[in-house]
């Protein structure tokens, strides 16, 4: 098999969170104030939640956050893994590949949320966005897994849902499976080394 390493993004790529991330941190930045259509948050999603208020200019950036994860911890019993990702993670171990996650949440915000999800509680491989100075869209998370775990950049994929994802793809130089399945219609992955329509197909990718 060409690829022994598979990385996933988590929101909106193995769950189905993205629609909940949205609406809570448009809910605390209509609190401060700062009032932007849902759609602007919806496309963003991928990068840090303190990138995306800041760039809305919320200045109380720190203060949404807080009640974000409060709130988000409240509503976590919504979220569910999108359908066939349990089995796909299946198989990908059953080949013993190495499989982990790249995430733009830190280190607090991944405990809270995989403690729902236990498969991705377990993996071996765990990179959030507290690890390194530049977030997704820059190379660096996926740099410093493939450093940190002594991966081959050339047998690693990652998969995500975003632009954001592919693009820190591009900039580590590992090939990219866009996930449409949780990625936005109009979302332009052309440059994708891969697209896959579900989670089985990941599987496929890699036999």
């Amino acid at each position: 098999m060409k690829y022994q390493n598979i990385l996933f993004n988590i929101d909106n790529t193995l769950i189905n969170s993205a629609g909940l991330i949205a609406k809570l941190l448009k809910e605390g930045a209509d609190h401060e104030g700062v009032e932007v259509p849902i759609e602007e948050y919806r496309k963003r999603i991928g990068q840090p939640g303190e990138v995306i208020l800041r760039e809305f200019g919320v200045k109380n950036w720190q203060n949404v956050l807080v009640r974000y994860l409060i709130e988000f911890n409240e509503n976590m019993n919504k979220l569910t893994y999108f359908v066939g990702i349990e089995q796909m993670l299946d198989d990908l171990l059953a080949m013993n590949l190495t499989v982990g996650v790249v995430t733009s949440k830190d280190r607090v915000q991944f405990d809270k949320e995989v403690s729902h999800f236990p498969i991705i509680a377990k993996m071996p491989i765990v990179t959030t966005a507290d690890l390194t100075k530049n977030p997704k869209p820059s190379g660096e998370p996926i740099t410093y897994t493939l450093e940190r775990f002594h991966l081959a950049r050339e047998r690693t994929l990652y998969v995500g849902d975003s632009i954001f994802d592919m693009q820190a793809s591009k900039n580590a130089a590992v090939d990219f499976v866009a996930a449409k399945w949780g990625a936005l219609p109009n979302a332009d992955f052309k440059n994708a080394q891969y697209q896959a329509n579900n989670p089985n197909d990941i599987v496929g990718i890699v036999q």
